[in-house]
């Protein structure tokens, strides 16, 4: 391969700009940040970056603080963008910005004409448990998703759990999908003073000890078992720690919001703030909590652990899908639908302060094998397969 061959990646923005800003968005912008930082090392000197956004959303793009990429605006608004992909009118990309390897986020990819593509596809919850995704959306992702596999040069997933079930659903060749884990951000997400936490905590409404979820309030979370979980808490622990849940709204989530009115009515301290909970926020709630509860029936990696572990707080987990990576041997897992051992682990984890520290210490060693930095160099090394 020649030296004076120049890389040319472009990855196609829309996430990053997108006015429900989600997981997705954070692990988009979270690999860029870190691929932007390699990017002054002179190793890297040949590699150039593009990101493209849609029409009349150049601007959004300020708050990431790219300092070595260049930004392209595709000549399409939003909501054109939307239409024609949804009636498969989406012009090839390379005809705009010409010839580069393109990277597509958000699992559906635009067609190229004379460049490779590579789409972003975190999990398959739209096939296994379509009856947790929006039925609009899910029929779009059923098929966009194997348009862009069909035609991609490689595929970008996020666990080894996500990387077998593409392969197997999709025959697509094991050897032809990328692992670019998520981490966590060290810079942000550590243990946090006393009195951040105090403070923090009087910001969104929470006073005294307190169990913490953190995520979407959608059904693929099961909040009705850890709601059960809690509700089967003996008075005395109920009345010392309160259950604290910091995540939007979802889809499906009426049975939930049913649910915790019921508990409240009977005294019991189910928290939701009113108030959006910004970013900057939540590694103090973290580090505020006695423990971090996750027990969804399926996830694609579960980011909410491993930033609990990085801020000193022990995790109970479910042991499905790709959640034992994540977490390793730094969390207790549990089946995620019995309710009944998740209150047992619960009592057990907040009655036993050695136990804490066991999993806090294993939670520090756990979250030092992610690294964002690792992932945008194995997004390079892809870049550099593809010339």
């Amino acid at each position: 391969m020649s030296k004076e061959k120049r890389i040319k990646i472009f990855v196609d923005g829309d996430v990053l700009v997108h006015k429900h800003f989600s997981g997705i968005g954070h692990y988009t912008a979270e690999i860029l940040k870190a691929l932007d930082r390699l990017l002054y090392d002179e190793r890297y000197s040949r590699i150039t970056v593009e990101v493209g956004v849609p029409l009349f959303k150049k601007h959004e793009l300020g708050k990431y603080g790219f300092n070595n990429f260049a930004i392209r605006t595709i000549p399409l608004p939003l909501r054109f963008i939307n239409k024609l992909r949804n009636k498969d009118l989406l012009p090839p990309l390379d005809l705009f910005f010409g010839k580069k390897l393109y990277i597509f986020p958000n699992y559906s990819s635009w067609p190229t004409l004379f460049s490779k593509s590579v789409p972003i596809v975190y999990d398959l919850s739209f096939i296994k448990f379509p009856q947790f995704v929006e039925p609009q959306n899910q029929k779009l992702l059923t098929k966009e998703v194997q348009k862009s596999i069909k035609r991609s040069f490689r595929v970008i997933t996020i666990s080894m759990n996500s990387k077998k079930e593409i392969s197997d659903y999709y025959k697509y060749a094991e050897d032809d999908i990328e692992i670019l884990f998520p981490a966590v951000d060290m810079h942000n997400f550590y243990r946090r003073s006393t009195d951040e936490i105090e403070f923090t905590k009087a910001k969104y409404g929470v006073f005294g000890d307190y169990i913490i979820f953190v995520g979407n309030l959608e059904p693929r979370k099961n909040l009705i078992t850890l709601l059960k979980a809690y509700d089967n808490l003996p008075k005395k622990i109920q009345e010392k720690y309160s259950l604290l849940l910091v995540g939007a709204k979802g889809w499906l989530n009426n049975d939930i919001t049913k649910y915790i009115i019921d508990m409240r009515t009977r005294g019991l301290r189910v928290i939701q703030p009113i108030d959006y909970v910004n970013d900057n926020d939540i590694p103090a709630l973290y580090s505020g909590a006695k423990l971090s509860a996750y027990v969804s029936v399926y996830e694609g990696f579960g980011i909410p652990p491993i930033e609990s572990m990085a801020c000193g707080t022990p995790v109970i987990a479910s042991d499905n899908s790709s959640i034992p990576e994540a977490v390793g041997d730094a969390a207790i897992k549990i089946s995620a639908l019995d309710d009944r051992t998740l209150t047992k682990e619960i009592i057990h984890l907040l009655g036993d302060e050695s136990l804490r520290k066991k999993y806090i210490s294993l939670g520090y060693e756990q979250i030092n094998r992610y690294s964002w930095e690792k992932s945008a160099e194995d997004l390079i090394t892809l870049a550099e397969e593809s010339l």
